[in-house]
């Protein structure tokens, strides 16, 4: 269920365009900043809806990672903050718009990427990688997959969904069960408990 419908206005600011995605930490659109009329992505995330508080907790960890990352490769961060009602709080994810469609999206519409191609995008995630894991403390994003990837017309690459990113210093997964990142794209020695440093 979608929190947004096209035209809803968020914070007076930001004028819903359509919807981008939706996944188990919420849902992103495109909307228009009232104020520079710049396209911006609005990921959006329901206290109410939100089946337990885990998401909250990823969501808050997205921003907070996202506001510290400068990379040509990662949509800029520009703005987080909650908004309450009666009935709910919802929280706010502002970032630079990429206009692209996921590698999912892609090949779902037909694309057949060539060898060239594949390496291209393999050494555009490789250079992300590389510089989210030499920052300090360093960033494992623990959720690459297709559908996290975006593929700009021209072939630009971009990383999202930062919600799963997790520092080294805390390398430790939560034995309760709580796993984060999407099952067939982890590390098996993350899905088997053995630590987060397989990559």
């Amino acid at each position: 269920m979608t929190l947004h419908q096209p035209n809803d206005i968020i914070a007076q600011r930001y004028r819903i365009v359509t919807a981008l995605g939706e996944g188990g930490m919420g849902t992103t659109y495109e909307a228009e900043d009232l104020t520079n009329y710049q396209r911006v992505a609005v990921k959006a995330v329901s206290l109410r809806q939100a089946k337990d508080w885990k998401i909250l907790e990823l969501f808050e960890r997205e921003a907070k990672v996202l506001a510290n990352l400068n990379h040509p490769g990662i949509p800029k961060y520009l703005d987080y903050f909650h908004l309450d009602t009666e009935e709910d709080r919802q929280f706010y994810l502002i970032r630079e718009l990429v206009s692209g469609d996921s590698l999912a999206a892609w090949v779902e519409k037909g694309w057949h990427p060539t060898e060239a191609e594949i390496k291209q995008i393999a050494i555009k995630i490789l250079e992300i990688l590389s510089y989210l894991h030499q920052l300090n403390p360093p960033i494992i994003h623990r959720d690459i997959k297709p559908q996290n990837i975006i593929r700009k017309a021209d072939g630009e690459i971009f990383l999202v969904d930062f919600g799963a990113v997790q520092d080294i210093y805390r390398n430790t997964i939560s034995f309760s069960g709580t796993f984060v990142g999407t099952v067939g794209y982890m590390p098996p020695g993350t899905v088997a408990g053995k630590g987060l440093l397989c990559f």
